[in-house]
């Protein structure tokens, strides 16, 4: 699948805004390719399945990243009608890369250092 695509896909579900980055700016497109690439990677198939029926009803992969945003939004609308399973796990996938990328657990004012072993410093 076209990196375009996929970008176009992953903004359009997670688009970002004034504080907060698209799904691309957060690394969620790039984290995607990986899952498809692999597999191992549970419910790959279904991914994958969603993402060819979104290139479909757009008429296309390349028709789908120029299209504007209401069309994008519709053409996702239909396919999770369609396939509400599969759409809900990659969605799923989706939203846990984009609420753990540093850059967005950073513009929610989180800490992105882990706890251990040191644990987090505490205000005296």
């Amino acid at each position: 699948m076209k990196p375009e695509f996929l970008s176009a896909v992953v903004d359009t579900l997670l688009p970002g805004d004034d504080a907060l980055p698209t799904g691309t700016n957060a690394g969620v497109t790039a984290k995607l390719v990986e899952h498809l690439s692999s597999t191992a990677t549970r419910d790959r198939d279904a991914y994958l399945a969603v993402l060819h029926a979104i290139a479909e009803k757009a008429g296309g992969e390349d028709v789908f990243a120029l299209a504007d945003e209401a069309t994008r939004i519709a053409v996702i609308e239909t396919v999770e009608k369609e396939m509400a399973g599969a759409f809900r796990s990659l969605t799923s996938l989706l939203l846990a890369d984009y609420y753990e990328a540093d850059s967005v657990l950073i513009a929610m004012g989180w800490r992105v250092e882990p706890p251990q072993p040191q644990g987090h410093s505490l205000p005296s």
